[in-house]
């Protein structure tokens, strides 16, 4: 089945998207903050707490914003397209001869 046009410049801006999103970083910015969660000390930041939230919500709008625009690529992947159609031929069971 062929894509229509709406389809068509919806995946131009989503690759644009893509490629936005890749240049300024978001992902590094996500693995930038779970290192800085795994290096916090709860014994001796006085701070934790707080720090702890700020890279926690940091982390999910930045996930927020990748699921948004950037959707899982597999429904793409599964369309399938090409292939022909599947055809069952059906024959009464008097018909079929037995051997």
């Amino acid at each position: 089945m062929a894509k229509t046009r709406a389809q068509r410049e919806r995946g131009i801006r989503q690759d644009e998207l893509r490629t936005f999103i890749a240049e300024r970083g978001k992902l590094s910015y996500i693995f930038d903050n779970l290192e800085k969660i795994e290096e916090l000390d709860p014994e001796t930041d006085q701070y934790f707490d707080k720090r702890l939230q700020q890279l926690k919500i940091a982390n999910e709008q930045r996930i927020r914003l990748l699921n948004k625009y950037l959707p899982d690529m597999k429904e793409e992947q599964t369309e399938v397209t090409d292939l022909p159609p599947v055809v069952i031929q059906l024959t009464n069971a008097s018909d079929a001869t037995t051997v």
